[in-house]
């Protein structure tokens, strides 16, 4: 029941139904992956307004990740993470993740009251410099691209839904798919070997999907159907 109950937490509604389910969902599985890249930005020593702006930009979106978890409440999404964390089974998410949702090294890792506390103190202006959004920008970028790819390739979701959810229950201008053809499918994957770079640094697994390898030897756009 304990594991039939993980399967059952949610962040955001899942607008399809998953082709097989797997602990994290497909949705919440990438709101998750970018959530988890917030909270090591802040470990790092960025200040929430820069992770909050970041994570707006990054997807054009109206609400960035950080006034979503204040929205939604720290517990809410402490729980679910937490259930991503679990190292108990050796479940496909495991498997195929490894340690990429761990709370080590992460702000998240705190209490709901600390973080509370946290996004409260951070009330001065403050002057955002555009190199160091920039920055941000890619990495959440490369997460997105990652995660996305890894549950169309694993046939959690279908490409064009997942496109689709994305804009529907998190606000996004564009789905991961169109994002990565806006930025050209060779630079997507320089992002994100380079985000496997930085996470090997932490310890941090990063997987590069075979879907995401595959596209890049062929070089072309991802095709994305029209519903």
């Amino acid at each position: 029941m304990a594991q039939a109950g993980k399967l059952n937490l949610q962040l955001v509604p899942e607008p399809y139904p998953l082709k097989k389910e797997r602990r994290g969902g497909a949705l919440n599985l990438l709101l998750a992956a970018l959530l988890l890249e917030a909270g090591r930005m802040l470990n790092e020593g960025r200040t929430v307004k820069e992770v909050e702006e970041a994570s707006r930009r990054a997807f054009k979106s109206s609400e960035g990740l950080l006034s979503f978890c204040q929205r939604i409440g720290f517990s809410r999404v402490q729980e679910y993470l937490v259930s991503l964390a679990s190292q108990e089974a050796e479940d496909d998410l495991r498997i195929t993740y490894d340690n990429f949702f761990s709370l080590k090294n992460n702000i998240f890792n705190l209490t709901p009251e600390e973080l509370t506390k946290i996004f409260n103190e951070e009330k001065e202006p403050e002057i955002l410099d555009e190199m160091t959004l920039e920055f941000l920008v890619k990495r959440f970028w490369a997460v997105a691209f990652v995660v996305a790819t890894e549950l169309v390739g694993a046939r959690i979701i279908e490409l064009e839904q997942l496109e689709a959810a994305t804009q529907k229950e998190l606000g996004w201008h564009k789905g991961p798919f169109a994002l990565m053809n806006q930025v050209g499918i060779q630079e997507a994957m320089r992002l994100v070997i380079h985000q496997v770079e930085v996470s090997h640094r932490k310890e941090i697994n990063f997987p590069v999907p075979p879907l995401l390898i595959n596209q890049t030897q062929v070089n072309a756009p991802w095709l994305i159907k029209s519903k």
